[in-house]
């Protein structure tokens, strides 16, 4: 029986390489469509291509960004560092259908190697910054006005708390209390603490003094200023020249005795001398000079003693 003759293979191309050619030569035109409608940019293309010429894909010069540091998005989009600035060059808008991020986050990279967006958000902050000064300045004395209102709540709230404490120890009579945004002034009457000219704590008043420091003991944490005031009349004695040293002396003798008779931190307690510089009453009657002569305890509130400390 004779063998079946095989039939010649056709000559020409298969069939399906037409169809390839043709949708080459598409992708081609449309190419070359966006090429055309595009602005060159000569230093942006050789930064690609240099990018292309690395070990690692990158769209910044000498290819510094891989492909595993971008991140792949739906749409086959990698969202590399730089990549907006291409997009934009080739006609493409950044926000690719059916990715919901922001190409434009990413900012570009210059011939320096600096972050273009970076610098263009310091440049906006630094005068967005100029622009709020005087709502800074606005703002800042706002915060004065609510530090102030918050100090002086404080205090209050100390004054009632010490005014209760004298009344329970019978010496509210012997003391002038008064407070202010930043303290509770005790002012403690100097012809009662000492002999005329001296500055040793007279025994009668101890009793009355171990009381004070009772009540200092509770705002230990606070600072606490101790200060000396005399009247203007001149001394001068072997012990002191001048009514400074005296309050000064005064001021001292009662700052060791307090810190004998209660557990307060030294690193807390102040003392001053001021002498006749800083009258509460006029001096010119035996009445006001009487005043001045004093020693007072000024305990500030929390909030000024953190600004203190």
């Amino acid at each position: 029986m004779a063998k079946r003759r095989e039939k010649p293979p056709e000559e020409g191309s298969p069939a399906w390489m037409a169809t390839f050619s043709d949708l080459m030569n598409l992708l081609l035109c449309f190419f070359v469509l966006l090429f055309a409608s595009s602005n060159m940019d000569e230093e942006k293309i050789r930064r690609i291509m240099a990018s292309f010429n690395q070990a690692s894909f990158s769209v910044i010069e000498a290819g510094a960004v891989s492909l595993i540091e971008g991140q792949i998005v739906s749409g086959g989009v990698t969202q590399l560092p730089g990549i907006e600035s291409i997009l934009e060059y080739i006609g493409v808008s950044s926000e690719v259908e059916g990715n919901n991020q922001d190409l434009s986050a990413t900012g570009s990279v210059n011939e320096d190697g600096k972050n273009d967006k970076s610098e263009t958000d310091e440049n906006l902050a630094e005068n967005q910054t100029k622009e709020e000064e005087p709502q800074e300045d606005i703002s800042e004395q706002e915060l004065k006005k609510e530090l102030q209102e918050q100090g002086l709540k404080q205090s209050e709230e100390m004054y009632d708390e010490i005014s209760q404490m004298t009344e329970s120890y019978k010496i509210d009579d012997r003391i002038v209390m008064d407070y202010n945004s930043q303290y509770v002034s005790l002012d403690l009457n100097g012809a009662v603490l000492f002999d005329p000219g001296k500055a040793e704590i007279r025994d009668d008043v101890k009793v009355f003094m171990q009381k004070i420091a009772t009540i200092m003991s509770k705002y230990k944490d606070c600072v606490i200023e101790i200060e000396g005031h005399t009247d203007n009349v001149p001394i001068s004695t072997s012990n002191f020249e001048s009514n400074r040293y005296l309050s000064t002396a005064r001021a001292n003798k009662v700052y060791e005795y307090v810190m004998e008779q209660a557990s307060l931190k030294d690193e807390n307690v102040k003392i001053a001398g001021y002498g006749e510089s800083r009258p509460v009453a006029s001096n010119e009657t035996e009445e006001g000079r009487a005043k001045n002569r004093r020693v007072s305890i000024k305990i500030y509130n929390r909030l000024n003693s953190d600004v203190q400390q």
